[in-house]
């Protein structure tokens, strides 16, 4: 039996799942710190994420993704909220898999649209003036990134998809249930 303290547990999903929300109160359940992986790269590179995909492209946001990730997955046990993008192929996959326990945090597409419609801190979901894209637009690029995604998604040890109406609280403690069930 592994003692959840002695693991890493990283988060998994579609932007707008609430892998963040889940990682700060899984946090507060375990006493692991909390990590997001977006923060960290804010905090590595110096810029935001927007910028570097503005400036550098995603293949290179996706480089600087993977080394912080690396350098995260080496370090103490810890709660790590991935991008959504983070999963990009099956070698990422198997990769956090044998550093930490995978967890994939699923939604509707209607509660993933709501939760990102209006989000201007979202590159994809930006046009090349800085501005939202449609609402047509957005669910496209929503649609097309959780249809090229889904099948990594589920390579994730654990699969959990939060009942509507639970609060952030509610929610992450049956994810923390999982999470222990898991880990026997």
């Amino acid at each position: 039996m592994v003692k959840i303290s002695d693991m890493h547990i990283t988060l998994c999903g579609m932007m707008g799942v609430g892998k963040s929300a889940h990682g700060r109160e899984l946090s507060s359940l375990t006493g692991l710190p909390f990590t997001d992986l977006d923060a960290a790269i804010k905090s590595y590179s110096g810029r935001e994420i927007p910028e570097i995909f503005k400036l550098y492209g995603e293949t290179e946001f996706r480089r600087i993704e993977a080394l912080v990730l690396e350098k995260l997955l080496d370090s103490e046990s810890q709660i790590i909220a991935l991008g959504g993008g983070a999963l990009h192929n099956d070698q990422a996959v198997d990769k956090i898999k044998n550093k930490s326990t995978l967890c994939f945090i699923d939604a509707s597409f209607d509660v993933i649209l709501r939760r990102i419609q209006r989000n201007k801190k979202r590159p994809l979901l930006l046009n090349n003036s800085g501005e939202l894209k449609s609402e047509n637009e957005i669910a496209a690029i929503i649609s097309k990134l959780f249809e090229k995604r889904l099948h990594l998604y589920q390579k994730a040890d654990i699969h959990y998809r939060p009942a509507e109406g639970l609060s952030v609280g509610e929610s992450a403690r049956i994810l923390y249930k999982l999470i222990t069930e898991y880990a026997r």
